[in-house]
């Protein structure tokens, strides 16, 4: 199976993340020591969130995910990302584009 990665953004400091779905695990790539420890962390614990659920937009379940434990639980998680750490996520930027900007 092939790695997943998404581009972050802390302050104008640009990396990625790239996740293994096979090994279940994330390599944090970004030039912020800061950085690096915050997303790090974000992904060794559980997060609880409400997740859409049924047919409607208005059902959601609160849900606890181990954001290395699937490529679905990962992408999930990444989304909320920002919020705990103040790290984004650029979801539309390549990795590695912002090197040749």
């Amino acid at each position: 199976m092939e790695k997943y990665s998404v581009t972050l953004n802390l302050k104008g400091v640009y990396g990625f993340v790239e996740y293994d779905p096979e090994a279940k695990t994330a390599v944090v790539t970004i030039a912020s020591d800061e950085a690096k420890e915050l997303v790090e962390g974000f992904l060794a614990k559980p997060l609880t969130l409400e997740i859409p659920v049924g047919e409607d937009i208005r059902s959601f379940a609160e849900q606890t995910l181990e954001p290395l434990a699937s490529l679905e639980n990962f992408k999930t998680c990444m989304t909320r990302l920002w919020v705990n750490t103040g790290v984004r996520v650029e979801w539309s930027m390549p990795p590695g584009l912002a090197e040749t900007l």
